[in-house]
């Protein structure tokens, strides 16, 4: 799963604001590049495919690699290549691969700097809502394959985020 809190923001008018790291939209545009190649694609390769310097695109090939998501092929004609077809790796794994917790203890910490902890935090009402809400964005993400952004959608049938349902009720 990845990070909920680095990737969401709350507006002042209540709305939430998505946000996708640098490193995670250039994870998941390089895994798209090597699944439409269907090859091995060197560094240097990606970087052209996808206008990126190549010190960022090694970084990047480099969190995929330790992943599992990509593997290096040696040789004259080495370079990168997924390790599984495609249809079987989820964005939400991608996303993944750029972050260590989707929820971490230390949120609270976060909501409060310097205060070591919210004085909320023994008896918040909202943990289990932004945990709920993590559970749903990344049950989204892990129904969509690469395989079906390469395609040209996705194949969740449709099927809109419970919070987007509720809220345009």
């Amino acid at each position: 799963m990845w990070n909920f809190f680095s990737s969401f923001a709350f507006s002042p008018c209540g709305g939430v604001i998505v946000r996708v790291s640098k490193s995670e939209e250039y994870g998941l545009r390089l895994v798209m590049a090597l699944a439409v190649s269907g090859d091995q694609l060197t560094i240097r390769e990606l970087a052209e495919r996808e206008d990126l310097p190549d010190t960022t695109v090694a970084k990047i090939v480099g969190r995929l690699r330790r992943a599992g998501l990509v593997e290096a092929v040696r040789g004259r004609n080495g370079g990168y290549t997924l390790t599984r077809p495609a249809g079987e790796i989820s964005l939400g794994t991608v996303v993944a691969a750029f972050e260590a917790e989707f929820f971490s203890n230390d949120f609270c910490r976060t909501m409060s700097p310097g205060a070591g902890l919210c004085v909320k935090s023994a008896g918040c009402g909202l943990k289990p809502v932004w945990r709920d809400l993590r559970s749903v964005i990344g049950n989204f993400l892990d129904g969509i394959t690469v395989a079906d952004i390469v395609a040209g959608g996705n194949r969740s049938h449709g099927v809109l985020l419970p919070v987007a349902a509720t809220h345009n009720s």
